[in-house]
């Protein structure tokens, strides 16, 4: 029996990105795990969008438009996703025996986490409207001119991430605000992304790996630190939002005390 042909480095990157929007589909479709669900799909929706801006060049008539609705796709979901992590982050902070307070307040998030979700889900019933979305999408992207894409159109890609990383560490070195640090974040987690999807493009089209591939892996590993890291310290800022918000100032203020405690536990970050 002849051995199946590898596919080429195009048509990998093309395997993948339809994949992405069907995970993001498939994320949406479980009415048991609504949250996770988002979480998932966004998370989906980054790995695309890393990956399409790898072939930005030979897609530069087309990728303005698929930007765009990866972008509202995105937006119309965090309101959920940071409600959500706000409940786990209370939860996390406040330990397995948490005070009274903090069960007052994780009680309060919870309302409002769920209280979101269903608003969205009476907008759009079992994110069907999204889901439909997500599918014509798949369809753009499959006939996108994968063809022009190259292996060199690629790592001149990532090769731009990377100085962009770098360019966002300095600016956030002189300036740690929440801005730059969030700045040094995305980029830090859209280089990983690529690299991830980079070396399995490789692995699948039975191509050699660049000379630079073990700095590659290691630099995706560090990349994916940093950004769990930044992640960590982001989220501590939310929910410190998300209690000022409550508009309860004396029950939170030991809270946002402990909060402020934990943060500093962050500040030295890369």
């Amino acid at each position: 029996m002849p051995k199946t042909a590898a596919p080429s480095i195009a048509e990998a990157l093309a395997s993948f990105a339809v994949r992405e929007c069907r995970a993001a589909m498939r994320a949406l479709s479980d009415p048991k795990q609504c949250h996770r669900g988002v979480h998932e799909a966004r998370k989906a929706v980054r790995r695309l969008k890393s990956l399409l801006i790898l072939a930005a060049e030979p897609f530069a008539d087309s990728l303005p438009s698929i930007e765009a609705i990866l972008a509202r796709l995105a937006i119309g979901l965090s309101p959920l996703r940071d409600a959500y992590v706000a409940v786990n982050t209370a939860r996390a902070v406040a330990g397995p025996s948490p005070s009274p307070e903090w069960r007052h307040v994780i009680e309060a998030l919870e309302h409002r986490s769920e209280g979101r979700l269903a608003a969205v889900l009476a907008k759009d019933p079992r994110f069907l409207k999204r889901r439909r979305e997500l599918r014509d999408l798949a369809g753009a992207i499959e006939a996108l001119p994968w063809q022009e894409v190259r292996r060199d159109t690629v790592e001149q890609a990532i090769a731009r991430s990377e100085r962009r990383v770098a360019k966002a560490h300095k600016r956030a070195s002189h300036d740690p605000s929440p801005a730059s640090l969030h700045r040094w974040r995305r980029r830090a987690r859209r280089l990983r992304m690529q690299l991830d999807v980079w070396r399995k493009v490789l692995k699948v089209a039975a191509k050699s790996s660049h000379h630079r591939a073990h700095e590659d892996k290691a630099a995706a590993h560090a990349m994916a630190k940093l950004s769990d890291a930044l992640g960590a310290k982001q989220d501590l800022r939310a929910l410190r939002t998300a209690l000022r918000s409550l508009r309860e100032p004396q029950a939170v203020a030991p809270l946002l005390e402990q909060i402020r405690v934990e943060l500093k536990k962050h500040r030295k970050i890369g």
